[in-house]
């Protein structure tokens, strides 16, 4: 559990990105995943975690409206599971693992999302309930301090969420993976690569509603090979 702090604060500096900073895409849990799994050894496995929880968010992200998964906790969660149990055991059932890890991802998301909520109102009525003096020295260093904590609320209650719901789902993940059967381990293998198709089918599906099918199309294939 070496690694877990630095995941934790991982995912404090990715969403001071997400919704402080400069939004740029690094939450998701496809990069996420990458960041962690370079981090901690793992790359593999925690990119094929990230992919699932990617396209599964992106599947039921219109359907949702504004109202999301909270998608920083749910990626560094999942694949912060994946990356501890495998350094912390060398499990030969991978594949269960990530299974596990998008399982873990998913409540995660659901989770941060409430949670995410309610401390967003509480910072909300702060910031709402701001008034500057009249004196601009004063009024210049009120509002740095604001912004400033503002920020930090956000790091701090990203970072609490990891850490306490990582532990969480990495020992129950390495408990389940040490009694876990053949069938099960090839059931979950089956899972998490069927899980990716039905997105690819929504995703697509999507894509041909659009006014633009076309232009997203070529712009999201560009994105994908310069991942790649």
């Amino acid at each position: 559990m070496t690694d877990l702090l630095p995941i934790a604060l991982i995912a404090g500096l990715l969403a001071l990105d997400e919704r402080a900073g400069w939004q740029s895409l690094l939450s998701e849990p496809v990069f996420s995943a990458a960041i962690i799994g370079a981090l901690t050894g793992v790359l593999e496995p925690a990119l094929q975690c990230g992919l699932v929880l990617q396209f599964v968010w992106l599947t039921i992200g219109q359907p949702r409206g504004t109202r999301r998964a909270n998608v920083v906790v749910g990626g560094v969660v999942g694949a912060g599971t994946v990356c501890l149990v495998q350094n912390h055991t060398g499990e030969p059932n991978v594949a269960f693992v990530v299974a596990m890890g998008v399982v873990w991802g998913l409540v995660a998301g659901e989770f941060g999302a409430r949670i995410t909520e309610m401390t967003g109102s509480l910072r909300e009525r702060r910031l709402e309930a701001f008034k500057l003096p009249a004196d601009r020295a004063v009024a210049s260093r009120n509002l740095t301090v604001a912004v400033v904590g503002s920020a930090l609320f956000v790091v701090v209650a990203e970072i609490l969420q990891v850490l306490f719901l990582l532990p969480t789902a990495a020992a129950t993940t390495e408990a389940l993976a040490a009694r876990v059967t053949p069938s099960l381990a090839a059931g979950a293998k089956l899972w998490i690569t069927v899980l990716p198709a039905f997105a690819l089918v929504a995703v697509g599906r999507a894509f041909y509603q659009s006014r633009n099918p076309a232009r997203f199309a070529i712009i999201g294939f560009a994105i994908g090979v310069l991942l790649l």
